[in-house]
């Protein structure tokens, strides 16, 4: 009886560390808005960001090839090339998308602001464009690095 607890008490042991062992890989879902929220209030910026509805954002970003399911965007006043951009899209394929997407933003802003604020280039080069399975973040901002660390805890 003593040797069934025994051995019943090391493959629970066992099991739980195979699980957490698990744990070390993808992050599984989460809110867009509870991500774009921590980065919009945990970085500091020099411009108030605003959120901006989907609609909006399609428009602005050229999301029409996109199918985004979800999203959470915030702009500032144009003063500054600041901006988060949190993006929950169908499938993965749709997140590979809005990558792209992403990245041809932050070329246009990289061309907008060469004559208009070159101040902002700084920002613009070290921008954070990460993708992982149906989701696609841009951060704009001052710290990329508090940026990456934020999102991080997410995907």
């Amino acid at each position: 009886m003593r040797k069934m607890k025994r051995l019943t008490g090391i493959i629970a042991a066992g099991a739980m560390i195979f699980a957490l062992a698990g744990c070390g890989g993808k992050k599984g879902d989460f809110d867009v808005t509870t991500l774009g929220n921590d980065l919009d209030t945990k970085i500091m910026y020099q411009d108030t960001l605003a959120a901006m509805d989907l609609d909006t954002a399609g428009m602005f970003l050229n999301l029409s090839e996109v199918n985004v399911t979800k999203a959470a965007v915030y702009e500032g006043s144009g003063g500054t090339a600041e901006e988060i951009v949190v993006l929950e899209c169908a499938s993965e394929d749709d997140a590979k998308k809005a990558e792209q997407v992403l990245k041809d933003r932050v070329s246009e802003q990289i061309e907008s602001f060469t004559d208009y604020v070159p101040e902002e280039l700084t920002k613009l080069n070290a921008a954070v464009i990460k993708v992982s399975g149906k989701y696609a973040v841009l951060s704009v901002s001052d710290t990329p690095d508090e940026a990456k660390k934020i999102i991080d805890q997410y995907m």
